[in-house]
């Protein structure tokens, strides 16, 4: 059996289906032919111990799951980028002015405690609003790879929240 052959075949045989169910939960091409190819990955990997039979479930499967983290990542992101911008955004008469420069020292201490790239990738997405896939292609990496660093530097960012409580 020429495992290369059977997982060609494979792929071709389920490819376009998973990418239209991955784009009923996603809506972006991108982030859907990323997830049915990170699937893919993962079959490959597993492919000299799976049944030819139970391949399309386990796809279905893992595409399903690996959207909807995708799904809440980004839902967290969102959280975070509100976040930053309540806590970066200009003077309002309202807040004290202690609590803004507090707010402004704890976004700069989280921006400098980031190490590069991560640090130069969130501030491209995150203050000049670049996108994740014009930021990976000025970079030479792939959106994933944007993705985790982003991931990583809001991970801080939580954290850093959570223990000041704001």
């Amino acid at each position: 059996m020429d495992e290369k052959k059977d997982f060609d075949r494979i792929f071709r045989k389920y490819y376009n289906e998973l990418y239209c169910f991955a784009m009923q939960f996603m809506h972006d091409p991108d982030d859907a032919r990323d997830i049915v190819h990170d699937a893919y990955e993962d079959v490959w990997r597993h492919f000299a111990d799976m049944e030819e039979h139970s391949v399309r479930g386990y796809l279905y499967k893992n595409v399903r799951n690996k959207a909807i983290d995708l799904l809440r990542r980004i839902e967290t992101r969102r959280n975070y980028a509100e976040l930053a911008m309540k806590v970066s955004s200009p003077y309002d008469s309202s807040v004290d002015p202690l609590e803004l420069q507090e707010r402004e020292q704890i976004v700069e201490e989280v921006l400098n405690s980031l190490k590069p790239p991560t640090k130069e990738i969130f501030i491209w997405c995150y203050v000049d609003r670049k996108h994740y896939k014009e930021v990976a292609q000025r970079l030479g990496v792939s959106v994933s790879m944007v993705k985790k660093h982003i991931s990583k530097a809001l991970a801080i960012i939580r954290e850093k929240r959570e223990k000041l409580k704001i």
